[in-house]
């Protein structure tokens, strides 16, 4: 998939700051973004484990910016 190093940057990035924030409702904005900007590659079919791939990476992705944003705010106090 094209662009997805930047993509994924820029969802943990957004990820990161809305859970420091406190914002959670940014989290589910973010990924809703994401799904729908990415809906016409899942959506094609020509490699169905693009779809696989596409979930385990986000969900991955999601995992770190929320743990790094925990840890954060933990420090922070």
């Amino acid at each position: 998939m094209r662009g997805g190093a930047w993509i994924g940057a820029l969802e943990r990035v957004a990820i990161y700051a809305s859970v420091v924030a406190g914002w959670r409702e940014m989290v589910a904005l973010a990924l809703a973004i994401k799904g729908l900007g990415r809906y016409p590659e899942l959506r094609s079919g020509d490699d169905p484990a693009v779809a696989e791939r596409f979930i385990i990476g986000t969900f991955v992705s999601v995992l770190w910016a929320c743990a790094c944003a925990a840890l954060a705010r933990t420090i922070v106090g």
